[in-house]
């Protein structure tokens, strides 16, 4: 008997995911970046055998007026959102990146006098405005990856009878996710056992809004 060849049929889950199991199976899931973060929260793929297919698909709740998450962009993975049912708010706030042209000669030391300071930039972050968009049942948010992401940081922020949605996106081995208000990042892997290990970059000059 050939050592290269399986005996057995692969097997999965069941392709079949009711909502009582899937109501039973979500949990509380804070964010260490926002105080006011809580949702509740399931991963529906994985639990019907798709954790490996780059594919994730997730139902959260969130309980009235609190937020999912800390306002963020991602740069190698895309996110979309579907409102099941009540409303919500999506802040975004326009992060966009400074475009360089790595080709032009190294900037003169004239040139490097005029940077901004910390204080000057930390008043940009302070300066920062969020654009609050009212989302309903039915409405669609996505949200493509890479550096134009950046126009359009994002959370979402529940209504006064709450939210509940799908969310999800392209799933990859690694990620980056930055935050603006808290000029951080985050740098994720998940792992064969679909465990998460994060990195974070130092955080200067956050502001709270």
């Amino acid at each position: 008997m050939s050592n290269f060849l399986n005996t057995e049929f692969p097997s999965h889950p069941h392709p079949v995911l009711k909502a009582r199991d899937i109501d039973a199976s979500m949990f509380a899931m804070p964010h260490y970046r926002n105080p006011k973060a809580m949702r509740k929260t399931t991963c529906l793929s994985d639990k019907v055998g798709m954790a490996n297919t780059g594919v994730a698909v997730h139902k959260s709740k969130l309980e009235p007026g609190a937020e999912s998450t800390a306002i963020h962009y991602h740069l190698s993975n895309t996110e979309w959102i579907y409102i099941l049912s009540g409303s919500a708010v999506v802040q975004l706030v326009n992060a966009s990146l400074p475009i360089i042209n790595p080709f032009n000669k190294p900037s003169s030391s004239a040139d490097s006098d005029s940077k901004p300071s910390e204080k000057e930039k930390k008043r940009k972050l302070d300066d920062t405005s969020i654009e609050e968009v009212n989302v309903d049942q039915g409405d669609f948010i996505g949200f493509p990856g890479g550096v134009g992401a950046s126009r359009y940081a994002h959370g979402l922020k529940a209504g006064p009878d709450g939210c509940e949605y799908l969310v999800g996106g392209d799933r990859g081995g690694s990620g980056v996710v930055h935050y603006p208000l808290a000029n951080a990042a985050d740098i994720w892997e998940r792992g064969a056992d679909g465990k998460f290990t994060v990195a974070s970059a130092p955080e200067h000059g956050s502001c709270s809004h």
